[in-house]
């Protein structure tokens, strides 16, 4: 990516903070062990002594659109009064499938008292599918990023969008920690506190120099 900046702006770190898939995630897709989980997007996160930058672009063109999807978020360091990081992990939701073993095992158990082999095909079909479902549920955990910057604004200045608020409601990304999410996460709350008390001078530290 690059950043232009602006006179006297320098770049003092950057950090590959996470992945994500641009294509929605979707919970009921996931349930079934349909959801997307390599996501090639990588994220970065630049912060100049003026500004923090978050970019992500797709590495490949959208085949429909032949646009890459990609995100952009800035805050200025003058104005960031907190921070806030997680990563931790999650399983699927197994609700759906559970509910699906018993629905199975209650239509089978019934089947069988009554000898009546119209229902016991469909009973024990319903129990090995959520059988199969819940399995994976309970087996495969994936990691879960975020990454909030406050700042004293509480409204966003700029808000171009195609989207109507339903949409942006329901919008979501398969997004997953990266390298530097967890070193990132330690050292940028005080790298911005030295920018915000001492300017550029402490930029030579940050750098190294």
């Amino acid at each position: 990516m690059a950043i232009f900046l602006s006179e006297g702006e320098e770049v003092i770190r950057t950090y590959n903070c996470a992945k994500v898939d641009f294509m929605s995630s979707d919970s009921t897709l996931e349930a079934f062990g349909l959801g997307r989980k390599k996501p090639e997007t990588e994220c970065s996160v630049t912060v100049t002594n003026r500004r923090v930058i978050y970019f992500a672009e797709s590495k490949t063109p959208s085949k429909r659109t032949e646009m890459p999807s990609m995100h952009s978020q800035e805050a200025f360091i003058d104005r960031i009064t907190s921070m806030e990081f997680i990563q931790a992990e999650t399983q699927r939701k197994s609700l759906f499938p559970l509910a699906m073993i018993v629905l199975g095992a209650v239509i089978a158990a019934m089947a069988a008292v009554a000898d009546d082999m119209m229902f016991m095909i469909p009973g024990i079909a319903v129990l090995a599918l959520g059988i199969a479902m819940f399995v994976p549920a309970l087996l495969v955990v994936r990691p879960l990023m975020l990454m909030r910057v406050n700042t004293q604004s509480s409204e966003s200045g700029i808000n171009v969008s195609g989207l109507s608020r339903r949409e942006e409601e329901t919008l979501s990304f398969y997004m997953v920690p990266d390298r530097d999410f967890g070193k990132m996460s330690q050292e940028i709350g005080a790298l911005i506190l030295d920018i915000q008390s001492r300017g550029d001078d402490c930029i030579p530290d940050w750098k190294g120099e």
